[in-house]
């Protein structure tokens, strides 16, 4: 079973798997209205609650460039987006020594979200915002000679999984206030026009 030890904080680091310790969670949640939800919920749900907001997090195009190597082996690339370097935000400016306070809370919030309802954002049959249409999802993908198939939600489910556009991160469609409070630190990296190439190898 999972518990806070199970999360990897270190800044930079070669295996970090979050921005923000178990502790530093639930003292974020101690000044918010939903702290009695929060502390209910085991110590397993919440630290798989984190672990998996970080991911979602990370689905979200940051401004600047991803610091290298890692802080804690020069051998290695840091395992997560953040730190990052050359891009600020509000008169701070990024460094590789440093998440900002409001990736962090991003995280935490992301993390309640998830630990009221767990599939918040894949929602049944996975969802839209990987390159599919409206009501589809990836039902392949290949990439040896580069396959990719789209397949349509069952029968009334496609208004569930509606993406805002198809290029909107999951998670900010699904919490689209995140754009409001990640403010510049995303800036023009979320919803500029972005054409992806696919390529056979």
């Amino acid at each position: 079973m999972a518990d806070y030890t199970d999360i990897r904080a270190t800044v930079g680091g070669s295996d970090s798997n979050s921005y923000v310790t178990g502790e530093e969670a639930d003292t974020f949640a101690e000044l918010q209205s939903w702290e009695t939800a929060w502390t209910d919920k085991t110590e397993s749900e919440r630290t798989i609650a984190l672990i998996n907001a970080c991911r979602w997090l990370e689905s979200i195009d940051f401004g600047g460039t991803r610091c290298d190597p890692s802080s804690d082996d020069d051998d290695l690339p840091q395992a997560r987006v953040w730190p990052r370097s050359d891009v600020a935000c509000d008169g701070i400016s990024a460094t590789c020594e440093l998440i900002p306070q409001a990736i962090k809370d991003a995280q935490i919030l992301i993390a309640y979200n998830l630990a009221m309802d767990p599939e918040m954002i894949t929602g049944p049959g996975g969802g839209a915002g990987s390159g599919a249409a409206a009501g589809t999802y990836v039902s392949k993908n290949q990439l040896g000679d580069l396959v990719q198939e789209f397949s349509a939600f069952p029968s009334g489910e496609s208004s569930k999984n509606d993406c805002v556009t198809c290029s909107t991160p999951d998670v900010l469609a699904k919490l689209p206030w995140l754009k409001g409070y990640l403010s510049c630190w995303i800036g023009t990296a979320f919803g500029r026009s972005r054409v992806i190439a696919r390529v056979r190898s």
